[in-house]
């Protein structure tokens, strides 16, 4: 049986090409395979350990890896030996190979063996570096076309977009800009007629090649751009959107300017290269720019449709191998490759260049063009890449560009005061006075009273609370801290608001409450296409029957006040559940506890015991029960934690928004 056993074992190595190794640590010996001795190419008798020569046979990173992954299995205890190292092998050069092992330990835990398989990788390896490349060169081309770029889901919404883009709608990151459309930007009128040409486009298939629109904004000036606009489909030919590109020629409309200046950045993680590669080809051949790569002879290796065509060729690969020599004059030629041959030496670019075509047998030409460094992603400069564009009718506007730059200024300021408006919209939302309840018993009268302290990091702030009067003598609250702050994070919010009237109805159960909660607001994200998330803590104080109910979402325990001590709650498992927003159909429990003996509960978010000091120390959850142990009036006790945190950082200003919201219960 033990044969019969031995022989499917190298059957089945075999089958997947390992090989096995056997590193005796007491006798310091070593036993290879027949396969592993092929891979590492010395005979048996002269094959070295690659384990005690490893400094000699493999390079520092791979030495660096096998030591630590001897270190996790002969100190850390691990189970599995684990490495990928390089090799300098006997014949073949340098090869990868994967290293898996099972350590044998003596009666004392001591590692006295290592018993595992090889197989040799390095095709794997080449192919994750040439990956690695191809999406360097997508990322370098799309940092660098000078245009709006953007996709759209199939309900008109940026799913994803380039910086100029986020920009030009007066958002500082393309992240921001992400689920909205175009009605949260333009006028009805324009939004309206944008979204039916996408809903066109998506049923026909029929794109629009340069069109110029006439853009109607609700707070400022209207605009020009020629625009460009295909149905966005995935491999298997489906409509998933639409993806366009846009060029500003609202100061350059009577003389017909089509510069544009879009810098690209297309960022999904999780994006196969296929994907990658169809989406760098799309916007190569649709954007109405010429855009190529050039080796560092200056031929071309990587153009796209536009450029073939204005050089008088029929196709990109028409053009491979040639050079500017074969289509221009010597007198433009000979400047272009100059420059070429300078960027490539400094390695610094050249933007925004009004050049001069000079043509064998026909007519000069005027381009706009910019010229980069083509880096690989090591770094080394390999040739050099640039986008033009025809400016032969636009030369005399170029002056109008300053005015241009002092128009997106003025309107940068406009964005800036409508976020201040907005925190000032978002800060009235805050009520001055919170609501209270006495209920008459018959051992006495016992009051519940509210008292909070909300201090945003930014002009729109992610954490917010709500005090929610129900029936039956009772009172809910909810305290929520929305991922990040800014504008999205207060959409979220708003978001939540409107969830939580929708879920009126349940608020007397906290998990029913909750579960409603999640729900709606993991269905506003799926459709918005972003991840984010909100934690959450909801009560319900019932002071008839003198309970409190509690859910936990992924949200820091309050810290509670009772008669005989101060300390924070720890919900039972079946009362906490994930962050709102992040798994889909989650049902959330709850816990109920009396409220003898309690006095005081404080909820809060993060932004207060997250607070750091100079040595990176947190604030903490023990330093706040330090300071409510204290006392006073509830009002000042949640000042005093504030005042405790600032001078705990030594500085008056937070990173995070700061949310607390205290209630006492008097008898």
């Amino acid at each position: 049986m033990a044969s019969w056993n031995d022989d499917r074992l190298e059957l089945a190595l075999r089958a997947s090409r390992e090989g096995i190794w056997d590193w005796d640590l007491e006798n310091n010996s070593i036993y290879y395979s027949g396969r592993v001795l092929r891979f590492l190419g010395y005979r048996r008798k002269d094959a070295p350990n690659l384990f005690e020569k490893r400094k000699e046979l493999m390079d520092e990173e791979s030495v660096a890896e096998m030591d630590e992954a001897l270190r996790r299995v002969s100190e850390g205890g691990d189970d599995l030996f684990s490495a990928e190292p390089r090799v300098n092998t006997q014949k073949g050069g340098w090869r990868w190979f994967r290293l898996r092992g099972t350590p044998v330990r003596n009666d004392e835990g001591k590692v006295v063996r290592i018993v595992g398989s090889a197989i040799e990788i390095s095709k794997r390896k080449q192919a994750e570096r040439e990956l690695k490349e191809e999406r360097y060169l997508i990322q370098t081309l799309m940092d660098s076309i000078p245009m709006n770029l953007y996709f759209k889901d199939v309900e008109s919404r940026f799913v994803m977009a380039n910086q100029a883009t986020a920009e030009k709608m007066g958002f500082p990151s393309s992240d921001e800009l992400i689920g909205k459309s175009d009605r949260d930007f333009f006028h009805e009128d324009h939004a309206q007629v944008a979204r039916e040409m996408e809903r066109e486009i998506m049923k026909t298939g029929k794109g629009v090649y340069d069109q110029i629109e006439h853009e109607k904004w609700d707070d400022r000036e209207d605009t020009w751009v020629t625009s460009t606009k295909h149905a966005w489909l995935d491999r298997s030919g489906k409509v998933r959107g639409t993806f366009g590109v846009t060029n500003d020629i609202s100061d350059l409309m009577r003389a017909r300017n089509e510069q544009e200046k879009v810098a690209g950045k297309l960022h999904q993680q999780g994006l196969k290269i296929e994907e990658e590669r169809q989406r760098m080809r799309l916007i190569i051949d649709s954007v109405p720019m010429n855009v190529y790569f050039k080796n560092r002879d200056s031929q071309f290796v990587i153009v796209n449709q536009s450029l073939a065509e204005w050089v008088g060729e029929s196709q990109p690969s028409d053009l491979y191998e040639k050079s500017d020599r074969d289509y221009f004059s010597e007198e433009h030629w000979s400047g272009a490759e100059a420059d070429e041959k300078a960027i490539i030496g400094s390695g610094e670019a050249m933007v925004g260049l009004v050049e001069k075509e000079t043509w064998s047998g026909k007519k000069d030409t005027w381009v706009m063009t910019s010229k980069y460094p083509w880096r690989d992603n090591e770094g080394a400069v390999v040739g050099t890449f640039g986008v033009s564009s025809d400016v032969s009718e636009l030369i005399s506007a170029q002056r109008e560009m300053t005015e241009m730059a002092e128009s997106l200024q003025t309107k940068n300021k406009e964005m800036e005061e409508e976020l201040s408006l907005a925190r000032e919209v978002q800060q009235a939302l805050i009520p001055d006075e919170l609501p209270s309840m006495f209920v008459q018993s018959e051992e006495g009268e016992v009051s519940l009273n509210f008292k909070h302290l909300y201090r945003p990091a930014s002009e729109l702030a992610g954490d917010f609370f709500e005090v929610l009067p129900l029936e039956d003598d009772r009172m809910g609250f909810i305290v929520s801290d929305v991922m990040g702050h800014g504008v999205r994070s207060a959409l979220v919010v708003s978001m939540l608001r409107g969830l939580i009237e929708q879920q009126a109805g349940s608020a007397s159960d906290t998990a029913e409450f909750m579960t409603g909660l999640n729900e709606g607001l993991t269905h506003l994200l799926e459709e918005s296409g972003v991840v984010l998330f909100a934690t959450a803590i909801y009560g319900v104080l019932d002071l008839r029957n003198e309970t409190v109910q509690i859910t936990v979402a992924g949200h820091p325990n309050p810290i509670a006040v009772f008669e005989d001590g101060t300390r924070q709650l720890a919900p039972p498992a079946e009362a906490t559940g994930p962050a709102l927003g992040l798994v889909p159909g989650f049902e959330y429990g709850s816990v109920t506890a009396p409220l003898q003996g309690l006095r005081r509960i404080i909820c809060f978010t993060d932004g207060i015991f997250e607070v750091m000091n100079e040595w990176k120390e947190e604030f903490g959850i023990d330093h706040m029960i330090e300071v409510i142990e204290r006392g006073g009036q509830l009002e000042r006790v949640l000042e005093n934690l504030v005042q405790a945190a600032e001078e705990f950082a030594r500085q008056g200003v937070f990173d995070d928004d700061l949310c607390l919201l205290g209630m006492e219960v008097r008898r």
